[in-house]
């Protein structure tokens, strides 16, 4: 078998990608904006607690 593609390098070399990987989505805007902590408040905050839909959709009765 070569030296280069033992187990353990291959599995070290996948772990780190995967570590760069989750670095770098938790760190992303994207992941603080879907967890509530982003600039713009998420969906769940502006959701309308008189709707009658749990999603915040209005009831059909007061649509226009």
């Amino acid at each position: 078998m070569n030296a280069a593609y033992k187990r353990h390098r291959i599995v070290g070399i996948l772990l780190a990608i995967l570590v760069l990987i989750l670095i770098d989505h938790l760190n992303s805007p994207t992941f603080a904006f879907n967890m509530g902590d982003g600039r713009a408040p998420s969906a769940l905050v502006q959701r309308d607690a008189s709707a009658c839909a749990p999603c915040g959709a209005p009831c059909p009765s007061t649509r226009d």
